[in-house]
């Protein structure tokens, strides 16, 4: 299996006289996330804080799809997510609240505007779960199906604690569509810092146990950690860091990893294929 790299980025990652997208597509990442898609009470969809879609209809800047697309020819980018959540969100309350009420069928206003994305945005592979509060299974799995049902090839989750609850997902998840996940980006900052020391005993391990012998647990996760951010960019990691903590994590077969947040190593003034590179290089 080849190596891959991750990048989540926010505003940059949106069209724009700064948008980062033609720099990203010669980065060396191989996955691009869109962050972060929130979920409106009345099912609207918003890029952060713009409104993309809206009573089934794509409002958001209609040069995104083609950016996109050309992002992934020609440079090393190969995949892209749009990630729903974050912390202090309340966006998969809102999905669990629209599911409960209108379902999950064409009619519903999640399906239509999900669907209005897609065919405005055909370049996104699939959808990223940041859930960090809500944690219903139930959501979980009907989106996912939802999702798949109208076109998204891949879902991935951004968890940061919570391993049996994301687990369990995936295995319901595998009996009704196998393969549908394709990986969980775990949180190695923040309040996911304490899995730094413990992938393997406290995410790989179970979910080996939970999915059998015959599944490569040590390559569906991928971690993540933070690129030099905060006051005089004093905090984080520089590339340096992030490779030794990568050839660390290679002896437990880990085979790709994420950097949070390309916003910040614009901010910074750093190199992303530095970054890029420090996970790529640290694995190899």
């Amino acid at each position: 299996m080849a190596l891959t790299a991750s990048i989540y980025g926010g505003g940059p990652f949106y069209p724009g006289e700064n948008s980062a997208l033609p720099t990203i597509k010669k980065s060396d990442f191989t996955t691009v996330v869109c962050w972060a898609l929130h979920v409106r009470p009345n099912g609207d969809l918003a890029y952060n804080d713009t409104l993309i879609v809206t009573s089934g209809s794509y409002v958001g800047d209609h040069s995104w799809g083609q950016q996109l697309a050309e992002v992934k020819e020609g440079g090393s980018v190969n995949r892209i997510l749009f990630s729903i959540g974050g912390w202090e969100t309340n966006d998969f309350y809102h999905i669990m609240t629209l599911l409960n009420t209108q379902g999950d069928g064409p009619t519903s206003i999640l399906y239509r505007n999900f669907q209005a994305l897609l065919e405005a945005i055909p370049a996104i592979d699939g959808i990223d779960y940041d859930d960090e509060g809500n944690y219903n299974i139930n959501t979980i799995t009907r989106l996912s199906r939802m999702l798949a049902t109208i076109g998204y090839k891949q879902i991935t989750f951004c968890p940061y604690t919570n391993s049996a609850f994301w687990i369990n997902c995936l295995v319901l998840l595998e009996k009704t569509n196998p393969g549908l996940v394709t990986g969980f980006n775990l949180q190695c900052y923040a309040g996911g810092a304490g899995n730094i020391g413990y992938v393997k005993q406290g995410w790989i391990d179970p979910l080996q146990k939970a999915m059998g012998s015959n599944f490569d647990a040590a390559g569906f996760i991928d971690p993540g950690l933070w690129c030099k951010h905060g006051d005089n960019c004093t905090q984080g990691m520089d590339p340096k860091q992030i490779k030794s903590q990568f050839t660390k994590w290679k002896k437990d077969k880990i085979q790709g990893g994420f950097i949070w947040l390309y916003d910040d190593i614009e901010k910074c003034g750093n190199d992303p294929q530095a970054y890029a590179n420090a996970i790529l290089s640290g694995l190899k």
